[in-house]
């Protein structure tokens, strides 16, 4: 599982985010997690560091948002539509998780 800190610039600002996912059975599987809500990744799609999903929020208003990034390393960055009519950016940065042995 890659843990993602999420940034999402829109027309209202900054909003911060937590992104979960893996390549399960040839499929990007994964979770999102904000102030806007927490929902799973749909229509996800991975073609090497190229990834495209969606998400749906609740706050500020109920809609989807549309992701289109790629990864380079520790890092990623695309677009982002909010709806039908507004768009922004996103960047992220990898979560360093703590490995606990047994």
């Amino acid at each position: 599982m890659q843990s993602w800190d999420i940034v999402i610039s829109s027309p209202l600002g900054e909003t911060r985010a937590r992104l979960d996912f893996e390549v399960a059975d040839g499929r990007l599987v994964g979770r999102m997690t904000g102030k806007g809500g927490d929902g799973p990744m749909e229509d996800a799609k991975i073609d090497g560091d190229r990834l495209a999903w969606s998400c749906r929020i609740q706050k500020p208003a109920p809609m989807t948002l549309k992701f289109k990034g790629e990864r380079q390393g520790g890092t990623m960055a695309g677009n982002v539509k909010f709806g039908l009519l507004a768009s922004g950016r996103f960047t992220a940065q990898r979560r360093e998780e703590a490995v606990t042995g047994g």
